[in-house]
């Protein structure tokens, strides 16, 4: 009878104290692993504060200056047009100038020339003429397209023209009939014709009894001229 009684209270015992006994300490970490849309979130929050600075970064800096537009070089180049070359009438010439306006070459019905030219910025002027008779005066308007042109002689009869003269394309030369220049005959001296190859020359060649059409030598130069 005493033996099961002292096992009772031992049993009751044993309870009581496993009642009063405290809890298991847990320690937690300081530094939970967030969730996966936490750190998405972050990546995204930290993503869009470096392109809001990258942002100031381009904004702040200061424009470059944008650099001028070169103007167009006022003289060089090919300009066209057609002018009065006195007796002879209107002629086209092509005006090919290098730049600055120092040498101009002009072709025409008469062939091609190249002729030295002065400049002041504004203007540039050269002579010609078998006799260096005619200046011209060739300038640019504002438009950079366009230019008013004189052919002015000093002699009788001769030159003067003042035309507009237009920039680009191709020369626009009036090219004979033939790879041989057409005479001009002189009014009122039948049998008599200009010299094709020096337009203002005074001295008239004598076609009398050659027939239309015919090939002639200028004694002069030694070219060849057609009959008109």
């Amino acid at each position: 009878m005493i033996r099961p009684l002292r096992f009772v209270l031992i049993l009751s015992s044993i309870l009581w104290i496993g009642e009063r006994s405290p809890a298991p300490i847990v320690e937690q970490t300081e530094n939970p692993t967030p969730a996966p849309e936490q750190e998405a979130a972050k990546r995204s929050s930290k993503s869009k504060r470096k392109t809001e600075s990258s942002d100031e970064n381009k904004s702040a800096e200061p424009a470059k200056p944008r650099e001028p537009s070169k103007p167009k070089e006022r003289f060089a180049g090919t300009w066209s047009g057609k002018i009065n070359q006195g007796i002879v009438g209107e002629v086209v010439f092509t005006l090919t100038f290098a730049a600055g306006g120092s040498q101009v070459t002009d072709h025409s019905s008469f062939g091609t020339y190249t002729h030295p030219a002065a400049s002041n910025g504004q203007s540039t002027t050269w002579k010609t003429g078998l006799l260096n008779d005619i200046t011209w005066t060739f300038t640019p308007n504002a438009d950079g397209n366009t230019a008013q042109v004189t052919a002015k002689s000093s002699l009788p009869l001769g030159a003067n023209g003042n035309s507009i003269f237009h920039r680009g394309g191709t020369p626009a030369v009036v090219k004979p009939p033939s790879e041989f220049p057409t005479a001009k005959p002189v009014p009122e001296k039948p049998g008599f014709v200009y010299n094709p190859f020096e337009a203002n020359s005074r001295v008239f060649i004598d076609v009398r009894g050659k027939p239309s059409g015919a090939k002639l030598v200028d004694p002069k130069s030694g070219k060849t001229f057609i009959v008109p």
